[in-house]
């Protein structure tokens, strides 16, 4: 990788959940309106916007994979797409089939949950520079509310020390062969993380840390939905404004 240039990097976007918790009958997440477009190009769009990305594969549930398709033949956001893939059983199947459909001249891949469709540009700049520099980069946000642990879930048994908590978010990124073996190294184990950045602890050490935005919420409830609604109106405001 030349010092001087910007790794070519890919997005693999994980688009490939039921959205349980957003009511029966309701649009699967990635399809559901947001800033006038759906949620899965709006979580595309800031990445697209960067010229170290040059390519999009979206992990897609099997039942969208047509859907999908057609949304990516005709959204400027997601012109970047190589691929539409059928996503697993787990979140870490759906990483793994996502991560090798990357072309191979690929350096970098950057895992993003479709569901934090609010993340900008710079913060996936940075982390990519990071993950250019050490092999892996981790966005998070150190822990603000005090954090208690419930067995029973009816009485807190203990307080932890928040100091040292950090909450995960998305993009997490990798350079890209390395993704793909601890991807596969995980299948071999049978090893399912919840997150990507969880491959790497568990196989090679601590993972390098880039502060994220407390507005990359994760939209898993309606509420959530009507807190990204504001935030996007706010933003178009504010660049209207410019």
């Amino acid at each position: 990788m030349n010092p001087n240039s910007k790794p070519r990097a890919a997005l693999v976007l994980v688009a490939a959940g039921n959205a349980t918790r957003m009511g029966p009958n309701t649009v699967k997440k990635p399809f559901l309106p947001l800033g006038g477009r759906t949620m899965v190009e709006v979580s595309a769009a800031a990445f697209a916007a960067l010229e170290e990305i040059v390519e999009l594969v979206i992990v897609a549930h099997p039942d969208d994979l047509g859907a999908m398709r057609a949304l990516a033949a005709s959204s400027p956001a997601l012109v970047k797409t190589r691929a539409v893939v059928p996503g697993g059983a787990e979140r870490s199947d759906s990483v793994r089939l996502g991560a090798h459909a990357v072309s191979r001249d690929v350096e970098i891949v950057c895992v993003h949950d479709a569901a934090r469709p609010l993340v900008e540009s710079a913060v996936i700049a940075r982390a990519i520079e990071v993950a250019a520099r050490e092999g892996v980069a981790l966005v998070a946000l150190p822990v603000r509310d005090t954090i208690k642990v419930s067995s029973t879930g009816t009485h807190a048994e203990h307080t932890l020390d928040r100091s040292v908590l950090w909450a995960a978010q998305t993009p997490q990124v990798f350079r890209a062969e390395l993704l793909r073996e601890l991807c596969d190294r995980a299948h071999a184990d049978g090893f399912k993380p919840t997150d990507d950045a969880a491959l790497y602890e568990q196989y090679s050490g601590p993972v390098p840390l880039v502060e994220g935005d407390p507005q990359n919420l994760k939209v898993t409830t309606p509420t959530d939905l009507v807190i990204a609604e504001a935030i996007l109106a706010a933003r178009s405001r504010k660049e209207a404004a410019r």
